[in-house]
């Protein structure tokens, strides 16, 4: 399975259309369903605002505004996000390079000291920047060593018709996904450990359309059941198809470089 292009809290979405053969819609096996979800996603450079809310149970653990800024190409993806909000965060960055049959890497830039560090990406849990996010959220399709998939099934999710299909680990964790059959998008996923517990749940609650008719996520909430955790991620607006600095996706250059001015 070739390189699998990533999208947050908010950016891993699909426009296709399925095989036709005899005029009769072939059913895709579990490998290229997922392979149609990474080709058909976000293919323009982008720049988004999120809000990103952290509760745990009633009470607020955090609630950010971070700048997110993509560019995806010939199956090379970069993220740079910025934080803004609330005064704490400001300033903290964060470049992901994922490349195709490559280890991914990530850096951490702190305003406080003035100093990029790496990040260890083969950790899921790593969380970006306290917002309870994590490197799974973010790399979700990002195929790791010894992998394998399968469809479970068929299921209707908010009334529409999905694939279901299951990753698992070498080490017997898996995730569940929810892949809609009309465009290939995935609107919900699971994440499980070895004995099936689930312990992550990712669902895009709301959709807005670009002007080219093409669906991507409004706002996903993310639910951590053994913490009581709730992570709300909600894009207050995007754009797409734009020039992206080439100091933001340079790990030397991307914490310091005055993007916004």
């Amino acid at each position: 399975m070739k390189f699998l292009k990533t999208l947050s809290i908010i950016f891993i979405l699909a426009i296709t259309h399925c095989y036709i053969s005899d005029n009769v819609c072939a059913e895709p096996t579990a490998k290229e369903i997922l392979q149609k979800v990474a080709e058909q996603g976000f293919k323009d450079s982008f720049r988004a605002v999120l809000t990103i809310k952290t509760t745990k149970g009633k009470k607020s653990l955090s609630d950010q505004t971070v700048w997110v800024i993509g560019k995806l190409k010939d199956r090379h993806a970069d993220f740079f996000f910025d934080f803004t909000e609330p005064e704490e965060s400001k300033g903290l960055r964060f470049l992901l390079q994922v490349r195709d049959n490559q280890e991914p890497k990530a850096f951490m830039y702190l305003p406080s000291t003035g100093k990029t560090l790496p990040l260890a990406t083969e950790d899921p849990s790593t969380d970006i920047g306290g917002t309870g996010i994590n490197m799974d959220d973010i790399m979700g399709f990002v195929p790791k060593v010894g992998e394998t998939e399968k469809i479970l099934g068929n299921e209707t999710v908010d009334g529409q018709e999905c694939w279901v299909v299951q990753i698992t680990r070498p080490d017997q964790r898996s995730r569940t996904l929810w892949i809609r059959k009309k465009d290939y998008t995935m609107i919900r996923s699971q994440e499980a450990d070895s004995a099936g517990k689930v312990k992550r749940d990712f669902r895009v609650v709301e959709f807005f359309r670009t002007v080219e008719g093409k669906d991507y996520p409004r706002e996903e909430h993310i639910v951590v059941p053994d913490k009581n955790v709730k992570i709300i991620v909600r894009q207050e607006n995007a754009v797409f198809g734009i020039d992206i600095p080439v100091e933001l996706l340079d790990p030397a250059r991307f914490g310091q470089h005055k993007w916004k001015d």
